[in-house]
């Protein structure tokens, strides 16, 4: 159990490098495009590496994959599990990588049995002094079961801001943290209904 759960909290593991994808599969049957603070985002990419997760990703219209500004991301993974070990899995991958970053930091909220996890990683350059990526991440987890399926359903906002931007981006995340988390919090999860 807890070796399936470790390769589930692998794969929700943001990505700070994604690929474009020619062809995108809708496998989660979700009716898009998702609208969340007024802004629209399509459906761009997606993934079912194995039979039990699903992945999709959204962008605005004008934003790129490769070097996104606000992405989308709802994934689902079929199985027995616990929200709560799935968010204390991740919490312990951060506490990891803050041991040799000093950028990255989290909170966690709790909500009649749902969880958000805010939090904010980088990648830096070889030395350490510049940040060339920051990426502010806000997971909402809840636990699906139903007569379909069940599993563990990640509803997630991800924001960056790049090496040209990053004083702006870190001035825009002091004054508009929680906006993003009530956003998240309060956003009408879709039924996912898998192909």
């Amino acid at each position: 159990m807890y070796k399936q759960l470790k390769s589930l909290i692998f794969l929700l593991i943001p990505i700070l490098s994604l690929t474009a994808q020619s062809k995108v599969t809708e496998y989660l049957n979700i009716p898009g495009p998702i609208t969340i603070d007024s802004k629209t985002y399509y459906l761009a990419w997606s993934s079912h590496p194995n039979d039990s997760y699903y992945k999709q990703e959204y962008l605005a219209s004008n934003d790129n994959i490769e070097k996104y500004k606000t992405l989308i991301m709802i994934d689902f993974v079929k199985g027995d599990f616990k929200v709560e070990d799935a968010i204390n899995q991740k919490i312990h991958e951060l506490e990891k990588m803050k041991q040799s970053n000093p950028v990255i930091k989290y909170t966690k909220y709790e909500n009649n049995g749902e969880y958000i996890l805010d939090f904010l990683i980088s990648k830096n350059s070889d030395d350490g002094k510049e940040i060339l990526i920051a990426e502010r991440n806000v997971y909402r987890y809840k636990l699906i079961s139903d007569k379909n399926h069940s599993g563990i359903l990640l509803f997630g906002v991800s924001e960056r801001g790049y090496q040209e931007n990053i004083d702006a981006f870190f001035k825009n995340l002091k004054k508009d943290s929680i906006k993003m988390v009530e956003s998240v919090g309060n956003y009408q999860l879709p039924d996912v209904k898998l192909k």
